[in-house]
């Protein structure tokens, strides 16, 4: 459901979904809520927190139109 309410809006604010920039970081998203695990060491983060970090680091890096 949060998924839906996030994607939801992106649109109402006018977001392309089908720009590429937005493509990759919604579909990090949804690799978060289908349950992406990132380790390194004794360190783990599972679900949508590594997804989450991902997605605001690639919104800050990636070029706006």
């Amino acid at each position: 459901m949060p998924l839906l309410t996030g994607l939801n809006s992106l649109v109402r604010a006018g977001q392309d979904l089908l720009r590429p920039r937005n493509m990759v970081i919604v579909a990090l998203i949804i690799f978060g809520v289908g349950g992406m695990q990132v380790s390194m060491g004794g360190f783990k983060l599972a679900g949508i927190g590594p997804a989450a970090v991902t997605g605001v680091v690639l919104n800050l890096l990636l070029l706006q139109d």
